[in-house]
């Protein structure tokens, strides 16, 4: 049992950085946590590139040494730093990837993917296009506004609207007072963007 432990710890102290940024990946995002397994691979490739990086600054940190200016010794706490302060900056930097749209924005405009960063179409349309919306719920009713938060997906969670107005049959909005309503994404029948409204 002692030989496994003393495996083990090395294994984990290895992969710790990895799995620090995917946390930080999932918490920030919109993204469901893929499977145990998918978790553990997309940690692995993680680790990576984290550890590519940490052997890069190495490097660096060596040469520069080398050449007069040194601030300390590269031993195994100054990898150890280097190591977190990689695995927040590769978890940070791939949160800014995904909600921003601009790596797979520059890759459709050269025509190597049509996809988008945003976990699905409908986070997409709600995240690239900024206008009023119309909600036609259920029971025929429809509410006017504009959405200051969505739900990731279709069936569940709720949308927040700013300054909402049910609308009359004849399509005239009448203002109900409140500054934001909670809707239920479940009462939602579809959602109509308004483009004359665009923000």
């Amino acid at each position: 049992m002692d030989d496994l432990v003393k495996e083990v710890i090395p294994l984990l102290q290895y992969l710790i950085p990895g799995f620090l940024a995917a946390w930080i990946f999932y918490c920030l995002t919109a993204f469901k946590r893929p499977d145990t397994f998918g978790q553990i691979v997309q940690a692995l490739i993680f680790t990576f590139v984290i550890h590519g990086t940490v052997l890069a600054i190495g490097a660096a940190c060596v040469w520069i040494g080398s050449k007069g200016f040194v601030i300390g010794r590269w031993d195994v706490k100054a990898e150890a730093i280097w190591s977190f302060v990689a695995s927040v900056a590769w978890g940070l930097l791939s949160c800014r990837l995904s909600t921003s749209d601009k790596l797979h924005e520059w890759l459709r405009n050269r025509d190597v993917t049509v996809k988008t960063s945003y976990p699905n179409e409908w986070y997409s349309t709600f995240a690239r296009y900024k206008r009023f919306v119309v909600l036609h719920l259920n029971d025929e009713r429809r509410l006017y506004g504009w959405p200051a938060e969505w739900p990731s997906e279709p069936e569940q969670g709720q949308f927040v609207i700013q300054n909402p107005a049910w609308l009359d049959d004849d399509g005239v909005a009448k203002p109900n007072g409140a500054e934001f309503v909670v809707i239920d994404a479940s009462k939602v029948q579809w959602v109509e963007f308004n483009k004359e409204f665009e923000g």
